[in-house]
């Protein structure tokens, strides 16, 4: 079983309170401001789609970025993706590939950008904090159709085509309070400045009426979308390819630091193998040598054949491994057809 999150931090959650109230003042301040054209948004030449959320981590961000741009790029639409590169250790405006290059390291760039730019060929990837400079560098050097934005709902200061927001399908109550007594990063309120809204990963735990009832009550078109297994798993390390369905029966060790865990083991449930134990870490933490040290420990320990990790987390899992069986889910996200169609149409390309 998964590791629960700190017990502790939920007894002083009460006590945040004053906290949040002051949080939520400052975003409708902010938001206030944009409406009032005292804060202004910057405008691409090109159509620009963002792609973000509502809640803290692990909605599904980077693969539906990655199959937004699959999605235009085979309809002969040029694409720029545009992220931050949250956790990065380098700063200002920094090329992570330019569709054919090979990222300089995922320290660098920050882990998601590195795993788009390993996963996608053909698209220029660019991080930067100052989303209008980053954008700018992309038009002056491969002018795209159209430049993605990885995690930007917050980010209003950068005009937008289409923003589509993802919802964790399984959000409770407890989890719809703002940051730092829950998981919102701004007012529930504030949902209506996107276009559509994606259910994250139905296919795994299904809705939650709570969460279907609050976004019946917005005027919002949502859709549900899933996240897939592909049928090969990935491997930077080793040589030797293999199969989600040669892992049946196969007794395995999770080790994952993601936003969302749960769905990491669900994931892993459906493949058939026999889940020995698990490691939880926290969301892009970069492992260390001593943390590898005990997770091979762990893994003779529990007998398991191999190590089983998420494609994020195996970037930064290969820098200590060195000829030991370890490898990641691959998975796909699957908007549906009907979101796509009406994006397409939205952005008029």
């Amino acid at each position: 079983m998964f590791l629960n999150k700190d017990k502790k931090l939920e007894c002083f959650r009460p006590l945040l309170a004053p906290f949040s109230v002051l949080f939520a003042g400052i975003l409708l301040l902010r938001d206030f401001l944009f409406k009032l054209g005292i804060l202004t948004k910057q405008k691409l030449p090109c159509k620009v789609i963002s792609v973000g959320n509502i809640s803290t981590g692990g909605t599904g961000k980077t693969p539906l970025i990655i199959t937004l741009a699959c999605f235009f790029q085979k309809k002969g639409i040029s694409v720029g993706i545009l992220s931050r590169g949250y956790g990065r250790k380098s700063s200002g405006c920094l090329l992570v590939t330019d569709g054919l290059s090979e990222p300089p390291s995922w320290e660098l760039c920050g882990d998601e950008p590195t795993l788009m730019a390993k996963t996608l060929k053909g698209i220029p990837i660019v991080v930067d904090k100052k989303r209008f400079r980053g954008g700018s560098f992309l038009i002056e050097h491969f002018n795209p159709d159209i430049i993605l934005l990885d995690d930007a709902f917050q980010h209003n200061s950068i005009y937008r085509d289409f923003d589509i927001i993802l919802v964790n399908s399984s959000d409770r109550p407890k989890d719809h309070k703002l940051l730092p007594m829950g998981n919102l990063r701004e007012p529930w309120s504030c949902i209506k400045r996107a276009d559509l809204a994606l259910l994250s990963k139905t296919n795994l735990a299904g809705v939650s009426p709570f969460i279907k009832k609050k976004l019946e009550k917005t005027s919002l078109p949502y859709f549900h979308s899933s996240i897939d297994l592909n049928p090969n798993l990935v491997s930077f390390q080793n040589k030797t390819t293999m199969t989600v369905n040669q892992l049946k029966r196969k007794p395995v060790l999770l080790v994952s630091a993601i936003g969302d865990p749960d769905s990491f083991h669900s994931l892993a449930q459906k493949t058939g193998a026999t889940i020995v134990d698990c490691l939880i870490y926290k969301d892009h933490y970069s492992y260390t040598k001593n943390d590898w040290k005990n997770i091979v420990t762990k893994k003779e320990k529990t007998e398991a054949d191999l190590i089983l990790t998420t494609e994020k987390d195996i970037l930064k899992l290969t820098t200590h491994v060195k000829n030991y069986s370890i490898y990641a889910l691959s998975v796909r996200f699957s908007p549906g057809e009907e979101s796509l169609k009406k994006i397409a149409k939205a952005i008029n390309l």
